[in-house]
């Protein structure tokens, strides 16, 4: 029989302003680069039609997909603050998950398109300006480099920034590529070289934005993160003092570094509910210490397994 609903208050009560201090972070560093990024595209665009150089245009169409990614993620970051109301009683936090699979997907067709234009240019060459070519790229690779620099650190535990960091890093690639290009054609005339870097790019690209998705799709279908194992899980709360059996234990994602648990715990005849609630919830948190924990007490109706 069931006995009541325990939901279990939290005990960290910097909970909020952790997460308030996570979206101003993400917000001041987003800002930053897209600036950068914004100012700096114009500059690529320019050099690429100068020189007539595919590895600086397709790293200009990447650097003008980034100004677009690391805007909505911008959008995502300021949604996702928005406290929870009668519509999204847990909040909006997805918002930047959603904003990290619409950067992975965009940055999966911009590598298709870069890969299609490197063949077309290789079944036609045409004559590209090496030196030109070195100057725009490496003052691209030093932008990129600063963004990468800035966004590194906060994209580990957040799709959304992870997502916009993967745009950059693949612009950071594209600037190196297009040096590499530059000094072999300056060199040697080597004007192949120019769609083949693009090419092994594009291919950087969908190798990265599907780890994206791939995350993206276990957030979404409500899969257990995988830093937390559910048998052991299981079992830590099984070894708590009146509980006599587990079921419906679920465990999945807000956003990465925001896990939700909920669990109805089977407790033993005469056991003090309370108390017991409040140890399993504390158990828990000695695993994931910034879990939402809800635990469900039952009273069992005949002998525990």
């Amino acid at each position: 029989m069931e006995a009541h609903t325990h939901h279990e208050p939290s005990t960290e009560p910097c909970d909020h302003d952790h997460d308030h201090t996570h979206a101003s972070t993400s917000r001041s560093t987003l800002r930053f680069a897209l600036a950068l990024t914004a100012g700096f595209m114009v500059v690529e665009v320019i050099g690429g039609w100068w020189t007539g150089s595919l590895a600086l245009l397709a790293d200009a169409g990447h650097m003008a997909s980034d100004v677009g990614a690391l805007a909505l993620a911008l959008v995502a970051v300021r949604v996702s603050a928005r406290p929870a109301d009668r519509y999204q009683t847990m909040g909006y936090q997805r918002a930047e998950v959603l904003g990290a699979a619409v950067n992975a997907g965009a940055l999966s067709v911009l590598a298709v398109w870069i890969a299609v234009e490197a063949l077309t240019r290789a079944a036609h060459p045409s004559e590209v300006l090496g030196g030109p070519m070195m100057v725009v790229a490496s003052i691209g690779f030093l932008v990129n480099l600063i963004v990468a620099w800035k966004l590194h650190g906060a994209h580990e535990h957040d799709l959304n920034t992870q997502a916009a960091w993967l745009h950059v890093m693949g612009d950071l690639l594209g600037s190196l590529g297009a040096m590499i290009a530059g000094a072999l054609i300056l060199m040697f005339g080597w004007t192949w070289a120019d769609p083949l870097i693009s090419v092994v790019i594009a291919i950087i690209l969908v190798v990265g934005s599907t780890r994206v998705l791939k995350s993206v799709w276990g957030v979404l279908m409500q899969g257990a993160p995988d830093s937390i194992d559910v048998a052991q899980l299981r079992q830590t709360i099984l070894e708590v003092d009146g509980v006599c059996e587990l079921h419906d234990l679920h465990v999945w994602t807000l956003r990465p570094g925001k896990d939700v648990i909920s669990v109805h715990a089977v407790m033993y005849p005469n056991v003090v509910i309370e108390p017991t609630c409040v140890e399993i919830s504390a158990v828990i948190r000695t695993q994931i210490p910034t879990a939402h924990v809800t635990v469900q007490p039952e009273s069992a109706l005949r002998p525990c397994r």
